[in-house]
């Protein structure tokens, strides 16, 4: 049994993010920060109990723990509730609960032990085992969630398929998809698509997000308006500036300063998961930290790009910074499982 401890260098960066994320939002949403308060104290609670638990319980009961999460999931299209048109949540008391969030931790696991398993049929195994919560987090619909796991699936799967082939593969499936991805995507999915392209050519509507959310990373300067002195956020002008469009209150009331320290903390948790994921001598766990480092990567990617226009606006959140239970609690299982390799190889 190996000796429990923290691994400084992994939970740092983690609570400067948090610690950043609760300014911003105590000065953009005041009137939510005791209940973020109560999702961090959450968050610690978790961490701990995934950071002493060992790692390779979950791995050894991957197909069980596969099962329960799929049934969860399922359960949303039955007892869900829907907002704007989604049904992507459980209602539990006065809270409300993602179960496509909660699963991520270990569906990962489950694609990462099918990858590290000498099973002549594993490719196959991990297409089915993948494609079954894709497809039911799609049509929820959350496209977000679904990329973001789309991303953590095709890394366990570069273990089974060459990165050169599987790159051919994926550039042929778009490809053969592209004729058809206006019967695929919904009305608002494309609209977004053709607002990306040019959002003023709808200002008002779908446009607005983005030019909002521009003005204000724009208007930030090198440090920042200041603490409550953000327009855009203040005055409600930036939709979602709690959640999806946090980057940009951070940029307009911390600025290119802020911007900095926040990118840099994230290059610093990114390069120690990747670094534990090289230390130790277990397939399962080497790939289930490198599907977790690639899935952060994305995330924090897209939410910056939508943030500064780089690429269309989707429902992805900004890990730690953003507002919300449901994530939290899903990268708390995650830190804490990669805290628990970090204790047994480090």
């Amino acid at each position: 049994m190996p000796k429990f401890y923290l691994d400084y260098r992994l939970i740092i960066p983690v609570l400067c993010l948090s610690s950043l994320g609760l300014l911003v939002l105590r000065s953009i949403a005041p009137d939510l920060i005791v209940a973020q308060l109560s999702f961090y104290a959450a968050f610690v609670v978790v961490f701990l109990l995934f950071s002493a638990l060992d790692y390779r319980i979950f791995s050894s009961l991957s197909w069980p723990v596969y099962l329960i999460s799929i049934i969860f999931l399922i359960t949303t299209l039955f007892f869900g509730i829907s907002t704007r048109g989604a049904v992507r949540w459980l209602q539990i008391g006065n809270f409300t609960l993602q179960p496509s969030e909660i699963i991520k931790p270990f569906l990962l696991m489950t694609f990462a032990s099918l990858a590290a398993s000498k099973n002549p049929r594993r490719l196959w195994w991990m297409l089915a085992a993948g494609f079954v919560p894709l497809l039911i987090i799609f049509i929820q619909p959350d496209l977000g969630t679904c990329l973001v796991l789309l991303v953590g699936f095709l890394t366990s799967l570069t273990v089974v398929i060459p990165p050169r082939k599987m790159f051919v593969a994926l550039l042929a499936g778009l490809i053969l998809i592209m004729p058809v991805y206006g019967f695929i995507l919904r009305d608002y999915q494309r609209q977004r698509l053709i607002t990306y392209v040019n959002p003023y050519s709808d200002p008002l509507g779908n446009g607005y997000h983005i030019i909002q959310s521009l003005i204000a990373v724009g208007s930030g300067g090198l440090f920042g308006r200041g603490l409550g002195r953000g327009t855009q956020s203040q005055l409600r002008f930036l939709p979602e500036h709690h959640t999806d469009f946090i980057f940009a209150s951070v940029a307009e009331e911390l600025g290119f300063a802020g911007s900095v320290v926040i990118i840099s903390l994230f290059l610093a948790l990114l390069w120690r998961i990747y670094r534990i994921s090289q230390t130790t001598v277990d397939n399962i766990a080497t790939v289930f930290c490198l599907s977790i480092a690639s899935m952060l990567t994305f995330q924090i990617f897209i939410n910056i790009g939508m943030n500064i226009g780089l690429v269309p606006v989707t429902g992805i959140t900004l890990p730690f910074v953003s507002s919300g239970g449901s994530s939290l609690i899903s990268l708390a299982i995650m830190m804490g499982m990669v805290n628990s390799v970090s204790n047994r190889y480090n």
